[in-house]
């Protein structure tokens, strides 16, 4: 072993660590080195541990935020506010459609409240499909009519099915006119269509009609029967 003091190259005692040609001790500068040495592996290793630490630290981090960082969603497009629906209008009620006339001797004017019907008659050919008419006059009289051309039985034979209002139906009879009219007849008693009329309560009336069998139709005032 080289002394560290005197550079000759004699063997060095371990228990006295001292240089037989210049008699200096070795420990101090030989406890001295191993220190710095292990000094200096401790502290590499350190570093070494601190530099994976942090890595790893990092790479969990990173790794921690992707899983666990809650993701905003994006904003849904806002759609644009539908129109507001136009509520469709209500379809026109038929109305009293008032006349008057006078009697033949003149000395009486009768007035007349008619009403068209809600749907049509269906006639077969040659006539024409057609709504049906109900008129009250203030001599009593009830009529139902056709507002064009067809025939509606009338006779012993025949007679209508009255409904008034959610009431029961009621057989009434149709009398043939005095001039044998065959697109209208005279309802028989009239005092309950007045009535129903004057109250402003729907009149359903079922009556036959040549080769078009028996049909109904509903008269729906928007107001009540109101002669002058």
């Amino acid at each position: 072993m080289k002394c560290t003091k005197c550079g000759a190259e004699a063997p060095i005692d371990p228990a006295s660590s001292l240089c037989p040609s210049c008699l200096q001790a070795q420990r101090e500068r030989s406890r001295f080195k191993v220190a710095l040495v292990f000094l200096g592996g401790v502290f590499v290793v350190i570093v070494a541990i601190i530099a994976m630490t942090s890595g790893n630290w990092q790479s969990a981090s990173s790794k921690d935020s992707s899983l666990t960082a809650p993701t905003t969603p994006a904003a849904p497009a806002t759609a644009p506010a539908p129109e507001a629906a136009t509520a469709a209008p209500a379809p026109d009620r038929p109305n009293w459609d008032y006349n008057s006339y006078q009697t033949n001797a003149g000395s009486k004017t009768v007035q007349v409240g008619c009403i068209d019907s809600d749907e049509m008659v269906h006639l077969n050919a040659p006539y024409e499909d057609t709504s049906a008419r109900l008129c009250l006059r203030t001599d009593g009289a009830a009529i139902l009519m056709l507002n064009g051309d067809g025939q509606l039985l009338s006779g012993e034979e025949h007679g209508a099915i009255v409904r008034i209002g959610n009431g029961p139906a009621r057989h009434f009879s149709l009398d043939e006119p005095a001039d044998y009219s065959s697109n209208k007849a005279f309802i028989e008693p009239a005092s309950p269509l007045f009535a129903a009329a004057k109250a402003g309560k729907p009149i359903t009336i079922q009556a036959t009609y040549y080769e078009a069998g028996d049909q109904t139709t509903t008269f729906s005032p928007s107001e009540a029967l109101k002669f002058k």
